[in-house]
Parts: C-alpha cells; sequence; structure tokens
C-alpha cells in the first residue's frame, strides 16, 4: 500500500515539471503599441507558435513585415528588421505574457530604447456580435519631414507631432523659424494650422490633405490668399 502511495506521488511529480515549464501561448492577433524617441506607433502582431518557435508577420498602414523569435515559459522575445534611413535596423521587443496582454521593453538596433504593450485582439465572434465599428485614426506621433511646393518657390520644413485622439499639436521648424502646430486627425483626414511672422507680417498657414495607406501624407497648404501642394514621410 505504502509502495503504491508512494509510486502515485512520484508519477504526479514526474508529470508536474512538464506542464509548469510550457511556453507561453503568444499565437494570435495581438494590438500593439511601441514607444519610441520617434514617437508612439500602433500595428498589429499576428503570430503563430510552434513548441517555443514564434513566427508571424508586423502588419500596419505602411504594410507588413515578418517576425521571429522565441516564447518561454511567461517570457516572449521577438525580433524584426525595418529600414531607417536606408539602413536596416533590427527591433528587438522582449517582454511577458499575462493571460490577453503583454508588454515588455524594445531595443532598437542598439541605438535606442523604449518599450511596449499589446492586448489580443478581439475573436471575430465577438466582433461581428457587437456589429460594425470606425476604424481607428491612424497616429502621426513624431517627426516628419515635409516637401512644399507653391508658386512662389518650395520648402523643407520639418514638424514634430503628437497625437492624442484625434487632437494633434507639436512644432513647425523651417523658412519662417519655429511656431507651435494646432491641429486634428479624424479616420485618414488631417488638417492642422501654424502662425508665422513672414518678414514683419503675421501670415497663418494651414496645411489639409490624408494619410495614406503606406504611411505616408499629402494634401494643399493654404498660405494667405494662395496655395500650394505638400507630401510628408516620417524621419
Amino acid at each position: 500500500m505504502k509502495s503504491s502511495y508512494l509510486a502515485s506521488i512520484l508519477l504526479m511529480l514526474f508529470f508536474a515539471v512538464p506542464i509548469a515549464a510550457q511556453s507561453a501561448n503568444a499565437a494570435g492577433t495581438w494590438d500593439t503599441t511601441l514607444n519610441s524617441p520617434q514617437g508612439t506607433f500602433n500595428f498589429q502582431l499576428i503570430l503563430k507558435q510552434s513548441g517555443d518557435k514564434v513566427t508571424g508577420i508586423v502588419k500596419s498602414q505602411r504594410g507588413e513585415l515578418p517576425i521571429e523569435g522565441t516564447a518561454t515559459a511567461k517570457d516572449v522575445n521577438l525580433k524584426y528588421t525595418i529600414k531607417f534611413q536606408e539602413n536596416d535596423m533590427v527591433i528587438t521587443l522582449a517582454g511577458s505574457i499575462d493571460g490577453s496582454s503583454m508588454k515588455g521593453t524594445a531595443d532598437f538596433g542598439g541605438m535606442a530604447s523604449g518599450d511596449f504593450s499589446a492586448k489580443r485582439a478581439a475573436e471575430a465572434g465577438a466582433t461581428a456580435a457587437a456589429g460594425p465599428t470606425t476604424a481607428a485614426s491612424p497616429n502621426v506621433t513624431g517627426a516628419w519631414a515635409m516637401q512644399v511646393e507653391t508658386p512662389n518657390g518650395s520648402g523643407t520644413p520639418t514638424f514634430t507631432f503628437k497625437q492624442e485622439g484625434e487632437k494633434l499639436s507639436g512644432q513647425y521648424k523651417g523658412l519662417f523659424g519655429e511656431a507651435p502646430v494646432t491641429g486634428t486627425v479624424k479616420d485618414n483626414k488631417i488638417e492642422f494650422s501654424i502662425k508665422v511672422d513672414a518678414q514683419g507680417q503675421p501670415m497663418t498657414l494651414t496645411y489639409s490633405g490624408t494619410i495614406e495607406k503606406d504611411g505616408t501624407m499629402k494634401g494643399t497648404v493654404s498660405v494667405g490668399d494662395g496655395s500650394g501642394t505638400w507630401t510628408g514621410k516620417r524621419q
């Protein structure tokens, strides 16, 4: 009897070890927010998992990029490569999974650091039951390089935006010096304005445009009684 009881205890302990060492469940779609020195970026991680190995894609308005890594116990380590100033940069996400949440640190090619957080996207059935929803506005937070063309000439100002919901603020730097930015972002529409001093005369520049699927922007700019066109790209 004692021998049988002891054997049962040992059997339970034997099978308890692999259960405790199981990998975190990283598979699925994750709505992710990445905070970097260049601003905040929102995208989806669509992951598959086989054992400890994780593969998948990073999906954003700019397109899709492959991602791979590992998930062991509650720890997850993922890497993907982007183009930064015409060079490859490896972004590493290292964190932990807690049920339907994931968070941790981000390393940008050893040049800078940040953090990320993610939540599992709602299941398709739950989304259908809730009915259609309005797509979230793109997030333009960060530094942008602009190319402006007007009948009086061209310019290459830079804008540093901060987006909070549909509210847009930031700073302009260009031919007219520096000035604060105010504006709005709704769906893929963006509008912002600055007040500058042009040769002693106050002038308001109003930019209206759209945020494209590849992550760029373009539109028209109103300058006094004239107008022009502009395009923008993240720095």
